[in-house]
């Protein structure tokens, strides 16, 4: 039995090993600190033992960081870079008329992989990526991350761009959220 979607059918003619694999395929979310583990085949075919850890908060609500962490091993028994995620609240942030704000991310800077950032629009119904493209046809990225240094990362939109307007105006709620991806 393969799993192609998240929605699985039981019913009679399931088996007992069908229920054993939608078992292991299943996570249960708990508040406590959890760790999970296991052999998993994706369709690449590549086997990966996934050892991940999350900090145990199944809802938040306010500010702060969330803390995921994952370990990878290959089928060929080397060892993927074990990479955590850190998310950040950007905060207040007119872009109208501030075109860039620093982010502290209390990361070690070497440890750093990759840094992305997500824009909320003021009436936070839309959120697109900050270096996404004016239009399908003007891929001229809107917006980006400037400088990562030893404790901030900088945002940066572009003058006169999609972001520099009275829809990014407003200060008084999250503008969006920095992922940084890094080394243990």
């Amino acid at each position: 039995m393969a799993f192609s979607s998240s929605t699985v059918s039981i019913g009679k003619s399931t088996k007992q090993t069908d229920y054993q694999r939608l078992l292991d395929n299943t996570i249960a979310l708990k508040n406590e600190a959890i760790e999970l583990s296991g052999i998993k085949t994706f369709q690449s075919g590549t086997v990966f033992e996934i050892k991940p850890k999350l900090d145990g908060i199944v809802t938040r609500s306010g500010t702060g960081s969330v803390s995921v962490e994952c370990q990878y091993t290959s089928s060929a028994g080397n060892s993927v870079v074990n990479l955590k995620t850190k998310i950040i609240e950007i905060g207040d942030w007119d872009m109208d008329a501030t075109p860039g704000v620093g982010i502290t991310h209390g990361v070690t800077f070497s440890k750093i992989k990759s840094v992305s950032a997500i824009i909320l629009q003021d009436n936070t119904v839309n959120a697109i990526p900050l270096n996404t493209g004016n239009s399908i046809t003007d891929s001229t990225p809107q917006g980006f991350i400037g400088f990562i240094t030893t404790t901030s990362i900088s945002l940066l939109r572009l003058t006169g761009g999609i972001f520099d307007v009275t829809l990014y105006n407003a200060t008084s709620f999250n503008r969006g959220w920095v992922t940084i991806q890094y080394e243990e």
